[in-house]
């Protein structure tokens, strides 16, 4: 895929994350990445920042700094290695691809802070085909078509009332997922689906489109599994797959870990379910004999 294809697809996940934290925290993740490809200490990794630079730039106090930072952590967008006081600021790989907009947004005289505040893209030729696609179908997919920083949505699938309540009456009898007249006076004002049924849901979009039918594994679990918003007769979802580590195992290298971001969307762009997935997928070139 062309470079401007892919700072489409991150840009994409940069945004959509950034919308999630407040101004400030906007405002410092600008200042790390300009710290993490142009800040004074060397050498270091690449897409890395120090908190020392970063507070030097940014002026805030310490408690407000890691307060922030803990927002953009759990945001996704940056990850946090080793102990107090030697951390080490990494951009996630989803948030990876903030360079480009970077390097975009100095060539077009944007300051940064403005990008990632302001959530405005710098002019490129690429204007967004906003997601990632596999280099193969399911059918013909390995761990090698996986790629850390990817981002991938697929749908839909759209739920009836009947199908709220027939799973609801099986799995989690609560009143607002089975009874219309107590859920309309409750909280939520009608019925809405069972937890579960949102996640059942979003493992068939998921099982259908984003793992391999041919390499697939397991799974030894989720994590950060998340219901901010309810699921409601009548709404259509897709799924939002940001692939945030890809890895050969070490104790068997015929096959690989995936890690990845999921988000259920309703029609009116609410996620209804988000958790971290991994999967456990063969690799091509063990199962082809050649590595």
């Amino acid at each position: 895929m062309k470079a401007s294809a892919r700072a489409g697809g991150c840009a994409s996940f940069i945004f959509d994350r950034l919308r999630g934290v407040p101004i400030p925290a906007r405002k410092l993740f600008a200042v790390i990445v300009q710290q993490a490809y142009h800040g004074p200490i060397r050498p270091k990794t690449r897409g890395t920042a120090l908190p020392a630079e970063i507070l030097e730039a940014c002026g805030l106090d310490v408690g407000d700094f890691y307060k922030l930072l803990s927002a953009l952590a759990t945001a996704g967008l940056i990850r946090i290695s080793n102990a107090y006081p030697f951390e080490e600021i990494q951009l996630s790989p989803g948030a990876a691809e903030a360079e480009v907009l970077a390097e975009r947004s100095r060539s077009e005289n944007i300051p940064l802070e403005e990008v990632f505040v302001n959530l405005v893209q710098p002019p490129g030729e690429d204007r967004l085909p906003a997601f990632d696609t596999f280099p193969a179908p399911p059918d013909g997919r390995f761990f090698e078509d996986y790629t850390a920083g990817h981002v991938h949505e697929f749908g839909t699938i759209t739920v009836t009332e009947e199908e709220i309540i027939e799973f609801a009456r099986r799995f989690d009898p609560q009143y607002f997922h089975v009874d219309p007249a107590k859920a309309a006076a409750s909280q939520f004002g009608g019925i809405i689906a069972s937890g579960w049924h949102t996640a059942s849901l979003t493992m068939r979009l998921y099982a259908d489109y984003f793992l391999s039918h041919a390499a697939s594994l397991a799974s030894p679990g989720v994590d950060e599994l998340r219901w901010p918003n309810p699921l409601r007769p009548g709404d259509t979802l897709k799924i939002r797959v940001t692939i945030l580590d890809a890895r050969v195992s070490r104790s068997k290298p015929d096959r690989g870990i995936v890690q990845a971001r999921v988000e259920t969307i309703n029609q009116r762009d609410q996620v209804v379910l988000s958790m971290t997935a991994i999967s456990i997928l063969g690799r091509r070139e063990v199962k082809a004999g050649t590595g």
